[in-house]
């Protein structure tokens, strides 16, 4: 069982909102560029954000030609993307229980969240429920060393996050009937993170 540790992100996500887009690059690095042709291929789609914060993805994806909607479980974040964009559909929800109806999207992004999930099981089976037959399920996964400690004029604090193991991420893919498209392990110079790439087809 994945260690539990810090604040919920509910939480967690309210007190970081305003601080959350000062580190965009090294939220980037996570990734590499391997979803660049994923966010292009969304071009005329209708695409969900899974955990889109303040829009990181989202506006890319909107910018590509995308149809988007974005759901997060912070309304703190959702707020600050409204402002950068007011034609992006904002839903605050958990992504665990999505309220979302079904075959909705051609394609479903979700960058860092599942590191923040208990079980990975339940937001599997919700991106798959979602999701139009032959749609697209574009996930990345960290796996940190250590969690990150974050700092504001409260002290010291750290949102809660479990690590789980590629082979853990791909096999519970494959067991909800996903197919396996493609799987990208990228790491950090230091091995401080792992970053974990799959691309799934319904």
């Amino acid at each position: 069982m994945p260690k539990n540790t810090g604040l919920p992100p509910k939480e967690g996500f309210a007190r970081y909102a305003h601080e959350y887009d000062d580190r965009e690059k090294y939220w980037d690095s996570f990734e590499q560029d391997a979803l660049t042709p994923y966010i292009h291929a969304a071009q005329g789609k209708k695409v969900l954000d899974a955990g889109a914060g303040t829009g990181r993805l989202a506006l890319r994806l909107k910018k590509a030609g995308a149809e988007v909607t974005a759901l997060d479980i912070s309304s703190d974040m959702l707020d600050l993307l409204q402002k950068k964009d007011p034609e992006i559909t904002i839903v605050e929800g958990d992504v665990e229980a999505m309220p979302l109806p079904d075959g909705t999207f051609d394609m479903v992004f979700s960058s860092l969240t599942l590191v923040h999930l208990k079980e990975i099981e339940p937001f599997l089976d919700e991106c798959y429920r979602v999701l139009k037959d032959d749609g697209k399920l574009v996930l990345v996964n960290v796996h940190y060393r250590k969690p990150m400690v974050l700092k504001d004029g409260k002290g010291k604090y750290i949102i809660q996050c479990y690590n789980h193991f590629p082979r853990h991420v791909r096999e519970a893919a494959e067991s909800l009937a996903f197919g396996v498209e493609k799987e990208l392990i990228l790491k950090e110079e230091d091995n401080i993170w792992i970053s974990h790439v799959l691309v799934l087809r319904k």
